[in-house]
């Protein structure tokens, strides 16, 4: 098993991979697999383990994905089986949660939720004792106050893994982890274009062959369903920018609460600027509002360079 490794980050990454599964009619996300090889090849971060949660696709298919993932890059870190449904219709902790658990229990480390927040919630409900040791929970979610997901003129869309266990982010919340959020508003603003899985695939090697094969059919629905956009959006690669590139991106503290938008719960994220309930009920967060100059394209290009 991959162990601790000193002066780099030690990193977890919890996920729904669906590179190259077709489900429910069409292809589904690619970007958690951009993020998973980032996280393998970068030089700053140490992959201790990968859990899998439903989510994007069946959790069979996400767990298999996985695996090939791991496979491809003759890497030695483990792949655990994790949630196959919410929060609500669980008793016990999951493989992924125990993992989770007793990694930390060992030492600090860094999560990236890149998926539904179950395994994550299941931690903090049966393992409060080893929150503690998370140095950072980055997550793929979150909204200003009021804040509707357009893309073009289609929406609002969904804010995915908030809304498939909002009882999981509601114990997260609770539980005091040290949250950083990278959502919608962020990696709305970038894509990788169909060009880019060129620039992958004349790499040549079999990663980047296995990508471009499986990455083409998503990027091409993305844009045929938003033709306003010119590619797919990364938005799970941000938690693995963030941790090695902060500086590509302007952030603050704001308070987090669950809130209600169109009679749906929502993931409220504020400056906590005189509001007293927000003040006393919101949970303090870094919410990733945008980029530096030149940071979205040093974002993008950095995605685009790790597959290989």
């Amino acid at each position: 098993m991959t162990g601790y490794s000193p002066g780099m980050i030690d990193l977890i990454i919890d996920t729904d991979v669906a590179l190259g599964v077709h489900h429910e009619g069409r292809p589904r996300d690619i970007d958690d697999g951009f993020a998973i090889v980032e996280a393998i090849n970068a030089a700053e971060t140490n992959l201790l383990g990968v859990t899998c949660v439903f989510g994007n696709a069946p959790h069979e298919q996400v767990y298999r994905v996985a695996n090939e993932l791991v496979t491809l890059k003759e890497v030695d870190v483990p792949v655990l089986t994790g949630a196959e449904r919410p929060m609500t219709k669980l008793d016990a902790p999951t493989r992924a949660a125990t993992f989770l658990a007793d990694t930390l229990n060992r030492g600090p480390a860094t999560i990236a939720a890149i998926g539904p927040l179950t395994n994550i919630g299941l931690l903090a409900r049966h393992y409060p004792e080893v929150v503690s040791n998370i140095e950072q929970l980055v997550v793929v979610a979150g909204r200003s106050p009021g804040r509707r997901f357009f893309i073009g003129d289609a929406g609002p869309v969904r804010d995915f893994n908030f809304e498939n266990d909002v009882v999981a982010m509601a114990a997260i919340l609770e539980s005091g982890i040290p949250l950083v959020l990278a959502g919608f508003e962020l990696t709305s603003q970038v894509a990788v274009a169909e060009q880019d899985l060129q620039i992958i695939r004349n790499r040549g090697s079999t990663t980047a062959r296995y990508f471009y094969e499986n990455s083409l059919a998503w990027c091409r629905y993305w844009t045929d369903t938003f033709p306003a956009d010119a590619g797919f959006h990364p938005w799970d690669s941000a938690t693995i920018s963030w941790l090695r590139h902060p500086e590509y991106f302007t952030s603050e503290a704001r308070r987090c609460r669950i809130a209600e938008l169109d009679g749906k719960p929502v993931l409220e994220c504020a400056a906590d600027t005189g509001n007293e309930e927000l003040a006393e009920k919101g949970a303090g967060i870094t919410y990733c509002a945008g980029f530096t100059p030149g940071g979205a394209q040093a974002f993008v290009e950095d995605v685009v360079r790790h597959v290989f």
